[in-house]
């Protein structure tokens, strides 16, 4: 599976999500995010990708999409990838 131009996808996807506002986001949105974690490899490479994408949708300019609390559950998958990939790279 190719990789998308990364971090600008990812979030103009996450974001164009939390603007439907529709059933079943958030499933999308974790793949969206389970894509872009695909592209790095890696502990180091795939947490440091994480906390970039976690900074980006905390932008007060990407909140104002923010529908529903679709962010928030992207932030709570994000989190527990983080704690799974810990796990896996032990």
């Amino acid at each position: 599976m190719p990789c998308p131009p990364i971090l600008d996808v990812t979030v103009a996807n996450i974001v164009k999500l939390a603007e439907a506002y529709r059933v079943g986001a958030i499933v999308e949105a974790e793949h969206v995010v389970d894509i872009y974690l695909a592209c790095f490899n890696g502990y180091e490479e795939r947490s440091i990708a994480l906390d970039m994408l976690l900074r980006e949708l905390s932008r007060p300019e990407r909140r104002a999409h923010n529908r529903g609390g679709l962010f928030e559950q992207v932030e709570i998958y994000i989190d527990r990838r983080h704690r799974i990939m810990a796990l896996d790279f032990q």
